[in-house]
């Protein structure tokens, strides 16, 4: 209705797009919820700490809003309904929870011109909204999830950390209702809806279907806001808000691809129906500065892509460059689910791995110096270390997904695929080594996520080795290096947390390994060998053992991990991540190792 009415001289006023939501009277059950909500927040003392205490936690470095605007949310609150959330007067207590359904109806009023801690006010002390509430939650929440059960801050409060953490998420859950039910599509919902879904994923487990349903409310509210689209900075929309909603619009798309590539099921969100325009590589305090100056100059002295020129990784360098490598994610997830000829899965692959070097060499040299170089664990700080190990993370995941398409797509060798699962399995080791890594509960999670994968698939190829008729003088896995690595990695995945959602799956995958060492350690009787050297094929004089094209004798033509196992590569339904997971899950009741 209001395309090109400009040009033809036809005002469009009043033609806008409605942004108001529809008012109705609050019913007493939703007062009564909502005074349910705000009795959490009379525990002052504890929410301040915890907030405190997960910005100084490596979780932190993940936040998309800002620290500032967390801390102007928390100060403000406290100013205006400090003594009454404190008091619990139950008359003032429920005229807050009108305030608060009053505020969340009613748009936030902003323009190009709003600075910063103009739009920050518009959303707490007097103008406070259940999206806010839902966000401090959830950060406390998040703290609560990364630390482990013997943190002083549990003792120092005297509460349980699953009992604070149930509560947390059912205070969130409360306000997010609030916000669905008056229909409040704003930016503070989005981001609540968002930090909610990855508490649900952490606590039930990513196979879980409930935070698969939050998910697609977090893609559902995200295009209806309109941010699948170009996303920019002009009179109506501040500059340093449009770049914050391309930060989330990055973390959200990420989550999506992750969660579809772990469960084998198509995206519901694609780079090619999205801008991905990605945020510039601004500090909080460069993007948040009332400054337009120094603003100008802090994007001026950014380099030709956006990233910053002071050699550092930073949580929005890590946005910027995961965008792409995600979509070359989502693009090796469309080989694995469709329908390709073995010829289409190879040329589509060629054009993956080079679009995948072009953006390697669109990257700042200090990412570039990470692609293929040793992390340093002595001298960095923890956050430093941790984001660059995420950022590694990344593309090998996707190097490793995309051997295991090829090698049951386009019937590839498993050279290619044994080297990167040892590359990610020494990284997320090595890793290990830093006693303030090893003591966080989210890199616990981290050394689940990454290292399990591959620590199977080299528990297995070690197994298939130990069992070849002539053993290589060149094999594929150093014995007794690969045998000491999954000892480690067994021991410490029995540190996972028990609030873990997969802690079930993984604790699968331990047991499996183990086996498995418990087999190769363990000695065979004469007969035994006799048997298996009469039994196994001959490998004729001159042949190549390993190479990577082709698949030696000992393996099978179908696929790595078919050999001895049940494990059906070949199914065109299944994701490259799903594949994995389920014959996982029903490890336990196969006999083949024994």
């Amino acid at each position: 209705m209001t395309e090109d009415l400009t040009q033809l001289g036809i005002t469009s006023s009043g033609l806008e797009r409605a942004t108001a939501v529809h008012k109705k009277p609050i019913s007493c059950e939703r007062i009564a919820s909502g005074c349910r909500v705000l009795s959490f927040l009379q525990h002052r003392a504890m929410i301040d700490r915890g907030i405190d205490l997960f910005f100084q936690s490596t979780e932190c470095i993940h936040i998309h809003c800002g620290e500032f605007i967390v801390r102007q949310w928390l100060s403000q609150l406290w100013f205006a309904h400090g003594e009454i959330l404190l008091s619990q007067n139950p008359e003032q207590i429920r005229q807050l929870c009108r305030l608060l359904c009053e505020n969340t109806a009613t748009p936030q009023v902003f323009d190009g011109c709003t600075t910063a801690r103009q739009w920050i006010s518009s959303a707490t002390g007097k103008h406070i909204r259940w999206g806010v509430i839902a966000m401090i939650a959830n950060y406390l929440g998040t703290y609560a999830m990364v630390t482990n059960s013997s943190d002083p801050f549990f003792q120092e409060f005297n509460v349980d950390r699953k009992s604070l953490l149930d509560h947390i998420v059912e205070v969130s859950d409360v306000c997010i209702g609030f916000c669905r039910e008056i229909g409040a599509l704003d930016d503070a919902y989005i981001w609540a809806l968002f930090e909610h879904y990855n508490i649900t994923k952490y606590t039930k487990g990513e196979a879980c279907y409930t935070p698969y349903c939050f998910g697609a409310e977090v893609n559902s509210a995200f295009v209806a806001m309109g941010l699948h689209q170009e996303i920019k900075a002009d009179s109506q929309v501040p500059f340093f808000l449009a770049e914050l909603r391309k930060r989330l619009r990055a973390m959200i798309y990420t989550a999506e691809i992750s969660i579809a590539t772990f469960l084998g099921r198509p995206p519901r969100l694609s780079h090619r129906y999205i801008n991905l325009e990605p945020p510039l590589d601004l500090t909080d305090s460069q993007l948040f500065s009332e400054d337009q100056e120094e603003l100008s100059v802090s994007i001026a002295q950014l380099d030709e892509q956006g990233y910053n020129r002071d050699g550092e990784i930073s949580h929005v360098s890590w946005i910027r460059s995961s965008i792409n490598f995600m979509a070359r994610r989502e693009d090796i997830l469309e080989l694995s689910l469709g329908n390709l000829t073995p010829d289409e899965v190879l040329q589509n692959a060629d054009i993956i791995q080079r679009k995948t070097e072009e953006h390697w060499g669109a990257l700042p040299q200090v990412m570039l110096n990470l692609r293929d170089g040793i992390c340093g664990l002595e001298n960095q700080r923890v956050n430093e270390l941790h984001f660059q190990n995420v950022f590694r993370q990344g593309p090998q995941a996707n190097s490793l997904l995309l051997h295991r398409v090829l090698m049951r797509k386009a019937g590839m060798g498993p050279a290619g695929l044994i080297n990167m699962a040892r590359t990610i399995l020494s990284d997320v080791m090595g890793l290990y080594k830093r006693v303030e890594m090893s003591a966080a509960t989210s890199f616990i999670y981290f050394l689940a996520v990454h290292g399990l994968r591959s620590a199977v698939i080299l528990a297995i190829e070690l197994l298939k080795q130990e069992q070849l008729p002539v053993y290589p003088n060149e094999p594929l896995l150093p014995r007794s290096r690969t045998i000491q690595d999954l000892c480690i990695f067994t021991t410490q995945l029995s540190d996972l947390d028990p609030m873990f959602g997969d802690r079930e799956l993984c604790e699968k995958g331990r047991k499996l390994i183990s086996r498995i060492l418990d087999k190769i350690l363990s000695p065979l009787n004469t007969a035994d060998r006799l048997g298996q050297i009469s039994s196994a094929p001959r490998q004729q004089p001159g042949t190549n053992t390993f190479t990577n094209n082709t698949v030696h004798n000992a393996y099978r033509l179908d696929g790595y991990l078919t050999d001895g196992l049940n494990y059906d590569l070949s199914a065109p339904v299944l994701g490259p991540d799903h594949a994995f997971r389920l014959w996982l899950e029903n490890v336990d009741g196969q006999d083949w190792i024994l």
